[in-house]
């Protein structure tokens, strides 16, 4: 089973960077200890305030634990996020090839 990749791209308010950066921060330290996915963030090259989340899973079953999992302080602060987007999430799932 290949790898899943998840990406969640959008913009962030300018006047809201820092309070993003913040609670990105926390996300950072809190996905640092699941078992089913690594975290990280990525500013758009060129295009300040444009952010892409990526979440990768090292096979479907992961991933779909991942999806399933109820994770409450995950839930709170990617809430606290949405204050902070100027703009539509997109969504995108990417399956490794074999």
């Amino acid at each position: 089973m290949g790898k899943v990749i998840l990406t969640v791209q959008y913009d962030v308010k300018e006047a809201k960077r820092s309070d993003y950066l913040s609670a990105i921060e926390k996300l950072k330290t809190h996905y640092a200890t699941n078992q089913f996915v690594s975290y990280s963030v990525c500013e758009q090259r060129g295009k300040q305030n444009s952010f892409a989340e990526i979440f990768m899973a090292h096979s479907e079953v992961a991933y779909k634990k991942f999806e399933e999992s109820d994770d409450q302080t995950a839930d709170e602060l990617t809430a606290q996020l949405q204050d902070y987007i100027d703009s539509k999430t997109k969504y995108t799932t990417y399956m490794e090839t074999k």
